[in-house]
């Protein structure tokens, strides 16, 4: 399977980065308990200004600070007073969690992987809707962040209620339901603006309450939003402005409920939820042609890249409460497609050329050397842009296709007597997902390029294949499959009046297969191949929960996740068997076997000082073991997936949160990560090269994290107001990750860890009745690290990197009733 062009996916055969892991409170940074704020609290309790909100984590409601287990939970109250938008918002304010912009994948306590299936379960409801990497650029989609009741974030494993890829913690969307007796709406606008970016701005409305009285209610909204862009596309020949601020992004969104009540004990729920994202062009800039200091970022990459994503959700929900128990069913059809180009084709052709004119090969690794009209030391991707007179205007697009229909029916029973010392949740869970990645490269301009860089005809260079008909010079089309049925319990038993223990259990029967076909000059031709993999994994949880005090919970938990095994596509090994040499492997494995992640934890949630101090604490201990690795061979630019090494992560978090006057609060998280390999793994048997050496660190991990917030509340006149500041602090990672490392196969020490990075938010806000309003600035010091720094492979000069979104003012105003 044929790797990113990009060689930031030289790093696929290790796991992407996390911050640090804190079991935060479940509302952090709370707002002191002005009347407004009070009125859009959503679902929860405010004691003394520490605002609570009840959650779903076990499957049931209950206050956030009474559930053991690691939660992060935000309502709708604190994501509008927060701005938060999206994920990539939501994870600076949650402790242990981690977000790439361009994959939109979520990594919790440091566990991510870029190979197979997801480690964090995404839901949106009670539908899960990761996606699993069968090509190129198998990035998740998101919901928006609007009209959601709120967002769960689980830290840990939690195999036992949400299945396979809940590896490393979950996260949940909650929609707004529809109520029966009350009517309810919720508007909001805002204009911003980006400096020396374009503006941003966006409008949403929420309806919803009865149709008939206690019978049938409804909810509907719609939403849309458009980030402006600060990143502008140059002519890499002219240096010539192309398009101003080409990474904006456009997203519309829809929402529909209804609830009908068939009977008293009979509650009906069909919905809908409809997404489309829209963005021009990611965020990489070129470093050699780019000042951060003032601004000012460039990107010459000729070929668009561009991510087109779009899904429809309809789901029916079925709850009839029985008296002793109650049932709940779900059904749901996620349906996805997604059209992104999602490395460059136009840099990755002339990176892996400029290997193979050095190397003086053709396509299948044969000698070139008597055909060969440039030097062996020609330098095609320069500090500056691209060094390619010759031939002016060269472009290779790259499309990437990557389509999803998951059918997925889960029916639970639960206990219903919430005075039982005997709680307990039981059910059967059904997915049969359907998943296409169709990759192409399109280069029209190959035939001249070949003879002018090599001295001979495209055909002659690639066993005799020409450009296919649409002009592709490469195509690879994965169709996979996976079927999963779970059975699962989950059972708590309160021992004595303040000591209770839980066992939950999951047994799964999966099966994933998949056919493959490939073709193009750049594939030695047609190819094809067909795999599969079934398995029958056992996910355990067992936790202790000691309330000593109704003020002071202290819980201990051992839990087990774990993520689908696969099977891996065909490649033209002829054109790798250099790489396969030098690895010392002879062939790549058919299949990879799941991979497993046990979790020891012990925390404590405590209230002090009649409730105006909480504290939450917890420290782990995590074991990952047979890990789902991607294998790159770098002069090919293919790559497979096998089971190699294990890796631990270890780490403590405090989140603190005060009422220091009935006006004053401070919120505090602080937090450390040992996220590293515990086994040197080898690419293949004695003798082969390191993969990843013992000690090497995890890639992307702050090991320190710190977040500060600080809220006044005051009255102006007779209206609420107050003024709101903010600060994330993560620290630079001193140790070599495997890439870095000089003992292992794959090392390029040009990819130096991100710095440490500071980013500073303030907003002032006022309440006039129904309506509120808020002044901000985001990233206040304009901070601008250089981030995420990339190239094609240890050989190529041209570099890019990203930063942070620049200083960004605006105002938002909102109308809830």
């Amino acid at each position: 399977m044929r790797i990113m062009g990009n060689r930031r996916a030289a790093i696929g055969h290790v796991m992407a980065a996390t911050l640090c892991a804190a079991p935060a409170l479940a509302q952090p940074a709370a707002p002191a308990p002005t009347p407004a704020a009070k009125a859009a609290t959503n679902a929860g309790t405010a004691t003394n200004g520490i605002a609570e909100i009840v959650v779903t984590a076990t499957r049931k409601s209950e206050l956030a600070s009474k559930v053991p287990i690691s939660i992060s939970a935000f309502g709708s109250a604190k994501l509008e007073s927060l701005n938060l938008k999206s994920f990539a918002d939501v994870a600076r304010f949650t402790p242990g969690v981690a977000f790439n912009r361009e994959r939109k994948d979520i990594a919790i306590r440091g566990i991510s992987s870029q190979a197979g299936t997801g480690t964090t379960g995404i839901y949106i409801d009670d539908t899960p809707i990761q996606v699993r990497a069968l090509g190129l650029n198998a990035n998740n989609t998101l919901p928006a962040v609007f009209d959601l009741d709120r967002v769960e974030v689980l830290r840990g494993p939690q195999g036992t209620l949400f299945g396979a890829g809940s590896e490393g913690g979950t996260v949940r969307y909650i929609s707004t339901q529809p109520s029966l007796d009350t009517s309810s709406g919720y508007a909001r606008a805002e204009v911003s603006a980006i400096e020396k970016g374009s503006p941003n701005y966006e409008a949403g409305a929420a309806i919803g309450g009865p149709i008939i009285k206690d019978k049938l209610g409804f909810r509907i909204s719609g939403w849309h939003r458009r980030d402006g862009g600060y990143i502008n596309r140059v002519d890499y020949q002219t240096g010539a402005t192309t398009e101003k601020d080409a990474n904006r992004t456009e997203t519309f969104v829809v929402q529909g409920a209804l609830a009908f009540a068939a009977t008293e004990n009979l509650r009906i729920t069909p919905s809908i939820f409809y997404q489309n994202r829209d963005q021009k062009n990611y965020d990489n800039y070129w470093v050699g042609i780019s000042d951060r200091s003032q601004s000012r970022l460039f990107s010459g990459t000729p070929d668009r890249q561009a991510d087109k994503d779009h899904f429809v959700l309809p789901a029916l929900k079925i709850e009839w409460d029985a008296g002793p128990v109650k049932v709940i069913s779900n059904t749901s059809y996620y349906d996805r497609k997604e059209v992104v180009n999602g490395y460059s084709g136009t840099l990755y052709n002339l990176s892996l050329f400029q290997q193979l004119i050095a190397g003086q090969t053709n396509f299948n690794g044969d000698d070139n050397s008597a055909n060969q009209v440039v030097s062996p030391d020609t330098v095609l991707l320069t500090p500056g842009g691209i060094n390619l007179p010759q031939l002016p205007g060269y472009k290779a697009q790259t499309i990437i296709t990557n389509k999803q229909r998951n059918f997925v029916e889960e029916v639970r029973v639960q206990s219903n007597d919430t005075a039982s010392p005997f709680q307990w949740v039981a059910g059967i869970f059904f997915s049969q997902n359907r998943q296409t990645s169709t990759e192409e490269i399109r280069d029209p301009m190959l035939p001249q390029l070949i003879p002018l860089l090599f001295g001979v005809s495209l055909p002659d260079f690639s066993l005799g294949n020409d450009l296919l008909a649409n002009g592709d010079s490469y195509t690879n089309t994965t169709i996979g499959k996976d079927r999963q049925i779970a059975l699962f319990a989950d059972a708590s038993y309160a021992l004595t009046d303040t000591l209770k223990a839980s066992v939950g259990l999951r047994y799964a029967f999966t099966r994933f297969s998949f056919t493959n076909t490939a073709d193009g000059p750049q594939n030695l031709g047609p190819s094809d191949g067909t795999g599969a993999k079934s398995e029958r994994p056992f996910t355990p949880k067992f936790n202790i929960s000691w309330q000593a005090t109704p003020d002071a919970l202290y819980y201990a938990t051992v839990s087990k996740g774990y993520r689908i095994g696969g099977a891996n596509p065909p490649f033209p090994q002829s054109a790798c068997q250099a790489d396969l040499d030098a690895l010392k492997i002879t062939s790549v494995p058919a299949a990879y076997n799941s991979d497993t992640v046990w979790n020891y934890e012990a925390g404590a949630k405590n209230k002090f000082f009649n409730r105006r101090l909480t504290v939450a604490a917890s420290v782990y201990h995590l074991k990952w073991n047979n890990i789902q690795q991607a294998n790159y061979l770098t002069s090919c630019g293919f790559q497979y997936t096998a089971n190699l090494g294990e890796a631990t992560s270890d780490g403590f978090d405090v989140q603190v949160q005060a009422a220091v006057t009935d006006s004053f609060t401070i919120d505090v998280a602080a937090g450390y990560t040992k996220a590293r390999y515990s086994k040197t793994t080898l690419t293949g048997g004695a003798g082969s090269p390191a993969l990843v050496t013992k000690g090497n660190a995890i890639p992307g991990v702050a090991p320190w994290t710190v977040q500060l917030g600080g809220q006044y509340n005051f009255a102006l006149g007779d209206k609420d107001a107050y003024v709101r500041a903010d600060y994330q602090f993560a620290s630079r990672n001193p140790y070599q990750t495997p890439i870095q490392y000089f003992g292992n196969a794959t090392n390029d020490p040009a990819l130096v860890n991100d710095p440490s990075t500071h980013q500073l938010s303030a907003r002032a806000g006022m309440s006039f009745g129904k309506v509120s309003v808020q002044a901000f600035v985001d990233n206040l010091l304009n901070s601008h690290p250089q981030l995420g720094l990339t190239h094609q492979d240890q050989f190529t000069q041209l570099f890019e990197a990203q930063t942070l979104r620049p200083r960004t003012f605006g105002l938002w105003a909102s109308y809830r009733y």
